[in-house]
């Protein structure tokens, strides 16, 4: 097994077959798979039929790299098989994405481009285009829709190409949470490319200690309002669905990102229910799938 973990599933393949605690991935990786929803797998083409019992080579090394180091960093999921078959298909897509048409060698991105990425919230049509945006800078975005039961909102790491991927899961239909997750990802491209080798998974229903977490949410939240705005804005004290929507309007963001924020550092999720609720933005990426 190759002690840097910069190196992608394709590459670190031959070196899993002489690796001296195979087997012991191979019992974790049974009984990931028998804890698999096969049935909806197999309906989303995760895997085949004559697949169900044995699983997949995609499914089974991202299993064994797991245990042979520490990929996730910021809670337990690495314990949800669900969360690594997932985290599977992304990467699994991710080095596919890297022989496509229009992405760009990656060169970073600043706070200015994050802030005009957030711009393009009002229009609910940006959210097909933005994968098609960012592989302009080189970034690869994912939409994978999450397993269900999985408590994951998104993951971001960088391949050995130096392509920074980030993948959605979908894990909720509002659009605040769509917008809140790809920003904080980008914020960790912005400002943490260098510790992104190994994956970082994002619960964002977790309020995480770590510098990196804090310092992802805070430049996430300011590239949507400026701390002086949001310090001074109406709708923190009067809590009317007009004046989020006033307010949202005057800086050029969608309301239902406000509406989510206030809910949040609020932490009163009854509040704003028909701003956030209005548009389901799962059904606008999948259809009915």
């Amino acid at each position: 097994m190759t002690n840097d973990p910069g190196k992608e599933d394709f590459e670190v393949m031959p070196s899993l077959l002489s690796s001296s605690d195979l087997y012991e991935s191979f019992k974790e990786y049974k009984r990931c798979l028998a804890a698999l929803p096969k049935s909806e797998l197999i309906k989303r083409g995760w895997l085949s039929e004559e697949e169900r019992a044995v699983g997949s080579w995609d499914f089974f090394t991202q299993v064994h790299k797991k245990n042979q180091s520490a990929l996730y960093r910021k809670n337990n999921s690495s314990d949800d098989p669900r969360i690594l078959m997932w985290l599977s298909k992304v990467k699994l897509e991710a080095n596919l994405r890297l022989f496509q048409k229009g992405l760009s060698d990656f060169e970073g991105i600043d706070r200015e481009y994050l802030k005009s990425i957030a711009k393009m919230s009002p229009e609910v049509s940006a959210v097909k285009r933005l994968p098609d945006i960012l592989k302009e800078k080189g970034v690869i975005l994912i939409y994978c829709r999450y397993l269900p039961g999985m408590k994951l909102d998104g993951v971001v790491f960088r391949l050995e190409s130096g392509h920074p991927v980030i993948g959605l899961s979908f894990r909720y239909p509002r659009l605040d949470n769509f917008w809140l997750t790809p920003m904080h990802e980008m914020a960790h491209v912005c400002m943490h490319i260098d510790n992104m080798d190994a994956p970082i998974l994002e619960d964002l229903d977790i309020e995480s200690e770590e510098n990196l977490e804090i310092e992802a949410n805070r430049l996430a939240k300011n590239s949507f309002v400026s701390r002086s705005e949001w310090r001074n804005c109406e709708a923190k004290y009067n809590k009317n669905d007009k004046v989020v929507e006033e307010f949202a309007r005057s800086i050029g963001i969608h309301k239902a990102i406000i509406a989510g924020m206030l809910r949040r550092e609020e932490n009163n999720y009854r509040q704003y229910n028909n701003l956030v609720n209005e548009i389901d933005i799962r059904e606008e990426v999948f259809g009915d799938d």
